[in-house]
């Protein structure tokens, strides 16, 4: 049988804390038990470390369709533009308006027509703006038409001419003609090209439909740094595309593209940014498409590194675990962050959307939780006190909880319409409660899957089909995580014969499971059908039943490989004193001291370059797909529960180590956090790829 989930579960070391006789309670939040994570596959020793106590202790590199690992390779530098000073820029306006004379014949008649003080307003509305209205009126209309021609020939066209409702004339100073505009901007645009960086102007290529850059990214979800982009040139935030998002607490390298947008506007906008940097800019003719990576490289600081039991010799363990790691690999599983960070978990959330409780799946987004966004407390108690006035609610509620905010808006428009609220949330937000739902069943199958079976390949298990493609796939086209985007989902699945299992054909790694949906095929083995059958039957709803009246609702299914294998894993033991000392140097580091130095530097720092202290740091590189999760991998390593409740404390938190105030937690809302990772208490057996 394989290893059940460890006695103890992530949780702030409260031992450290600088008053130890107050107890520190995490709020409640969801436990990986909850979402269907339960088995092991390694028998290993596990250990406990801290993850993520910097954003750098979490690299990770787009690994692009050909295969190459994405960095960054040059950072644009914008030489000042070539502008006139404010007094020069006057000065010169001053002197155009000093050399224009009004054409002497068409003026004299506008003086006949409207009187020499309505010509001394004219020439100060060119010289000075404004605006000036006749005293006269004609309802001739050849008349005013007459006047209209005479003023445009008497001003050169700097004057323009309009009818009042009274039949007299406004006069104000003509705006830059459309041509005028263009040929102003085309200037504009020629300057901005004549700064742009020598490389970039090298590399970017002829001008094409769409531009494709590269973003480096620190501490910031994927889908806020496209939505700043987009946001900063006056576009809509999906005029962004990328192939996958990636994780918010972290350094990340990723492609991205960006239609009818010239590269020195994209380079202008790093003046603007202060945690993203726009870099490797090349015209291409198609745009990003979700998917379209080949996975991710990480580069994982683990801090603080100890023995689960009461090994002396820790290297030795986490060199056990990692060998198992690339022996066996680790269980496929959809990670935690797939189900949210509040008590209400997202699959919840998807399970009321597919029964259609729209009203019910509402009021959970907008209730009052133990774990939430502290800064939406406040809103969530008004609503419940009050939930007729939402205008009062909407008020309290942060602009950046994008759902409740959405919920809220609709109510107001329409108090009952439930459904016409919850379809304000922005489409990628609701599709992705459906598709945690999905995730959830996959999550729990697998399991019992694992804890009935072990790792044999049994008759009616199901492998790929590739010689039935699908030439597109429903989900697609969702601006949705990419690990919606199992690969496999393109291709049909077959169950495997009892000659084929008899016969070694194939591996546990080759078996594929589905997210229920009404365009897969389930495992012909009952056990595993049942297994379907039972999970969902307890939500009220059926693997078989699977379309819906909201066609984002409807879920065709995906395949995905239970087991997962990571490429190219190395690691590195580094002993330290400092608990903030940086193990590894991002993508920017490497270039500046290659700029510097004319060397290429290592990316995870020499023993010589770290204060030497009685801590131990493991920095792990491992490479997995697109659709699985780096956690998963460092719980199979570490026997951990990778649930991560301190992240969404209020305040700070901050405990003293070694004589030295580290943070131990902080509020979602913002910077530093630290997550403890228990693994005590690990000593099951495990069968199969052990």
């Amino acid at each position: 049988m394989a290893a059940p989930p460890p006695a103890k579960r992530a949780r702030l070391d409260t031992a450290d804390l600088p008053t130890p006789s107050m107890a520190v309670e995490s709020p409640a939040g969801i436990t990986e038990p909850d979402v269907g994570i339960t088995q092991y596959l390694g028998a290993h020793a596990g250990f406990r470390g801290v993850l993520k106590q910097r954003y750098t202790d979490f690299l990770v590199n787009e690994i692009l369709p050909s295969g190459e690992i994405l960095h960054v390779k040059h950072v644009p530098v914008q030489a000042p533009p070539q502008s006139l000073s404010p007094k020069k820029e006057q000065s010169k306006k001053d002197e155009e308006m000093a050399e224009f004379v009004p054409d002497e014949d068409a003026e004299g008649q506008v003086k006949i027509i409207l009187g020499e003080e309505c010509i001394l307003a004219l020439r100060g509305v060119v010289k000075s703006g404004g605006s000036y209205e006749s005293s006269k009126a004609f309802d001739d209309k050849d008349e005013r038409g007459k006047i209209h021609q005479l003023i445009r020939v008497a001003y050169k066209g700097k004057i323009e001419s309009k009818t009042t409702s009274e039949y007299s004339f406004k006069f104000t100073k003509f705006a830059a003609s459309n041509s005028t505009t263009r040929r102003r901007d085309n200037r504009g645009k020629n300057q901005a090209l004549a700064n742009l960086d020598p490389v970039v102007a090298e590399n970017m290529g002829s001008r094409e439909s769409f531009t494709h850059f590269t973003i480096h990214k620190e501490n910031k979800e994927s889908m806020d740094a496209c939505h700043i982009i987009a946001k900063f040139l006056r576009m809509k935030p999906k005029s962004v595309t990328i192939a996958g998002t990636k994780d918010r607490r972290g350094v990340t390298v990723q492609r991205a593209s960006i239609a009818h947008t010239p590269v020195e506007r994209l380079v202008s906008l790093n003046k603007a940014f202060r945690d993203i940097i726009l870099s490797d800019f090349r015209y291409e003719r198609e745009r990003i498409k979700l998917g379209e990576l080949r996975g991710n490289e990480f580069v994982i600081t683990i801090r603080d590194v100890q023995p689960a039991t009461g090994e002396s010799d820790v290297e030795s363990v986490v060199n056990e675990g990692l060998t198992s790691l690339i022996k066996s690999g680790f269980i496929n599983y959809f990670g935690m962050q797939r189900f949210g960070t509040h008590s209400v978990p997202t699959h919840e959330i998807g399970i009321n959307l597919l029964q259609k409780r729209y009203k019910e799946a509402a009021q959970l987004l907008l209730s009052v939780q133990p774990l939430v966004v502290p800064e939406s407390i406040a809103a969530r108690e008004q609503y419940a006190r009050d939930p007729g006035n939402i205008n009062a609610a909407m008020k309290l509620m942060p602009r950046y909880c994008t759902a409740e905010v959405s919920i809220l808006r609709g109510l107001e428009r329409s108090p009952q319409d439930w459904l016409g609220a919850i379809m304000q949330i922005p489409r990628n937000l609701r599709v992705m409660y459906v598709h945690a739902y999905q995730s959830f069943v996959w999550n729990t199958v697998v399991s019992e899957r694992i804890a009935k079976f072990g790792l044999a390949v049994l008759e009616g298990d199901l492998v790929l089909d590739d010689a039935e493609k699908i030439a597109t796939h429903e989900d697609a086209e969702d601006e949705f995580e990419e690990d919606v985007m199992d690969a496999s989902g393109f291709v049909k699945a077959r169950p495997i014969t009892a000659e084929e299992v008899r016969a070694g054909q194939f591996t546990i790694f080759d078996v594929v499971m589905p997210s229920p949906g009404f365009d897969v095929e389930y495992p012909a083995r009952p056990e595993l059908r049942e297994s379907y059958e039972r999970i969902m039957a307890k939500d009220g709803l059926s693997p078989y039943k699977m379309r819906h009246n909201v066609k984002e609702f409807s879920l065709s299914g995906a395949y995905r490989h239970v087991l997962a294998m990571p490429g190219n894993i190395e690691w590195w033991c580094r002993r330290y004193a400092d608990p903030l000392q940086q193990m590894v140097r991002t993508d920017l580091d490497i270039l500046r001291v290659r700029e510097e130095t004319g060397v290429e530097p290592a990316r995870v720092l020499d023993q010589e370059e770290i204060l030497i202290g009685d801590k131990l740091a493991v920095v792990l590189k491992l490479r997995i797909g697109p659709s699985q999760y780096a956690t998963m991998a460092l719980r199979e390593v570490m026997k951990l529960e990778t649930s991560r409740r301190g992240d969404m404390f209020d305040v700070k938190l901050f405990g003293t180590r070694d004589g030295k105030l580290v943070e131990a937690a902080t509020s979602t809302t913002g910077k530093e956090a630290v997550s403890v990772l228990d693994m005590r208490g690990v000593e099951q057996q495990a069968t199969g790829g052990a």
